[in-house]
């Protein structure tokens, strides 16, 4: 599934199963142990999916054909979801 785009949720706003998967599935970094548990977990990645492996504190991001690392040796993880 494509994302949806970026989206406010108000305050008292029902969230979704639809909007969890359309928009903060990729308005999110997603942690993972490693490059094996990413692939597991994400079975078809969407282009703009951003993820976090702590196996060497890297952040990826998929560009549509393949999980390209992005950052220095700098990335802070105190603001990843499951960090």
């Amino acid at each position: 599934m494509a994302g949806l785009g970026r989206k406010v949720f108000e305050a008292n706003e029902v969230l979704t199963a639809a909007d969890v998967n359309g928009y903060l599935m990729d308005q999110a970094v997603m942690v993972f142990d490693d490059a094996s548990a990413r692939s597991s977990a994400i079975g078809t990645p969407t282009e703009g999916m951003v993820t976090y492996l702590k196996s060497d504190e890297s952040v990826s991001r998929y560009n549509g054909s393949d999980w390209v690392t992005v950052g220095g040796d700098s990335i802070s993880p105190f603001l990843l979801m499951g960090a």
